[in-house]
């Protein structure tokens, strides 16, 4: 996710509401789960509307891009 020291006005809500639940949290990692977590969840909630969004995975800290069929077949 980053790192976001300063939650401000460039931030839209749903930001803004994750960053604020952060002092929950001992460490960056546990907050990085957490905002994976909810955001995972928020996504599944959006398609009660009809919205879809994805996710990209990632390996070892790279985008699944990298390693994409797609990236394959292109060279």
């Amino acid at each position: 996710m980053g790192s976001y020291k300063n939650p401000g006005s460039n931030y839209g809500e749903l930001m803004n509401m994750l960053l604020n639940a952060r002092s929950r949290f001992a460490s960056e990692e546990e907050f990085t789960r957490f905002a994976i977590a909810e955001v995972r969840k928020f996504i599944s909630d959006l398609r009660s509307l009809n919205i879809e969004l994805t996710m990209r995975p990632t390996y070892g800290g790279q985008p699944v891009s990298r390693h994409s069929a797609t990236l394959k077949l292109a060279r």
